[in-house]
């Protein structure tokens, strides 16, 4: 029972959403205060509704950074799509929505931080800010190993591994079976 219920809270954080000031949009992505890397996608979802008029929506889409005096502006969609046309037609239950999504590749030369992505309908001069951190990429290591431990006697082990060389903890189906049983009993017991 309360598997299923933090199931129900992680799947209904997941698809928050934020609405536009002028309630003519809904944002689903990028999540708020969620993590992005340098060199990696920038999901910029959002939704126009069916019941709405959304024929006046200007939308401009534009990575910011938070917080400094110097603020720089990259553009993700100076004129980003809201057409309502069966391409980009959704139904949820008895709700239909148009929805648009962008794929913003975050530029090698973006400074790890505090952005903001905005949401800037230039027809009602209203701004949906969406705050995100955007992280370093990841480094590469050289794949030569620097030097090396001895796990057994005779077999070379690398730094930092946790797995002993040639062996394997679970010997036999029996104990495998034995592991699985008892995972199972865990599970359900709760």
């Amino acid at each position: 029972m309360k598997f299923c219920l933090l199931l129900f809270v992680l799947l209904g954080v997941s698809r928050a959403q934020i609405t536009a000031p002028t309630r003519n949009y809904n944002v689903t992505s990028p999540v708020s205060n969620g993590p992005y890397v340098v060199g990696q996608i920038l999901p910029c979802t959002y939704r126009l509704f069916s019941d709405v008029d959304s024929s006046a929506l200007n939308l401009q889409i534009d990575l910011e950074t938070s917080g400094v005096s110097n603020i720089t502006t990259i553009p993700i969609a100076v004129t980003a799509d809201v057409s309502k046309t069966d391409a980009f037609v959704k139904r949820e239950g008895n709700m239909t929505y148009y929805e648009h999504s962008i794929n913003f590749n975050i530029p090698p030369t973006v400074k790890p931080g505090n952005y903001q992505v905005i949401f800037f309908d230039k027809s009602t001069q209203t701004k949906l800010p969406i705050p995100i951190e955007i992280r370093p990429a990841a480094t590469t290591t050289s794949k030569e190993p620097t030097s090396q431990t001895t796990g057994t006697p005779g077999h070379s082990q690398s730094p930092g591994s946790i797995f002993a060389q040639g062996g394997s903890s679970i010997n036999s189906p029996l104990t495998m079976l034995i592991a699985l049983v008892a995972v199972a009993v865990v599970a359900f017991s709760m």
